[in-house]
């Protein structure tokens, strides 16, 4: 279930599968309210159906089983949908159409763009630590 709360955060139900002194794995419930969430148009945990993600482990009493709420800052959403989708689009067009100015030939322009792609990618993956101090997720005691 996803819901909006005052603090503005949205919130997911979820069962703990693991615990690791740094971390705790949360198996996130996609259930039928999910329909009608008004943010479950940018919101990639109503898309699958059995989504685990990983919550730093802040030190609280849980235990394995535990059914706990997972939430996330919304005013977070927007900067993920830019890192996400918009950003690599726009560079997508951007090589293309320069790299098509430059050379002419449209093989190796489409190549060119879909290896910064690549690479754009690539960088993301260097910095997941960063992003993961960034986006972070809370678990709190349902």
């Amino acid at each position: 279930m996803s819901t909006e709360t005052l603090s503005n955060s949205i919130e997911h139900l979820g069962v703990i599968k693991e615990i690791t002194p740094r971390s705790i794995k949360v198996s996130l419930l996609n259930v039928s309210a999910c329909s009608t969430c008004h943010t479950k148009g940018t919101c990639s945990v109503s898309d699958v159906d059995n989504k685990v993600i990983d919550v730093i482990n802040s030190g609280g009493r849980f235990s394995k089983g535990d059914t706990v709420k997972v939430a996330f800052e919304k005013s977070l959403g927007p900067l993920a949908l830019v890192i996400g989708y918009l950003a690599p689009f726009v560079l997508l067009m951007l090589v293309l159409i320069i790299s098509l100015s430059i050379t002419n030939d449209e093989v190796v322009a489409g190549l060119t763009s879909l290896i910064s792609i690549g690479v754009y990618y690539l960088f993301l993956t260097l910095f997941r630590k960063k992003l993961k101090s960034t986006f972070t997720f809370r678990i709190l005691k349902d």
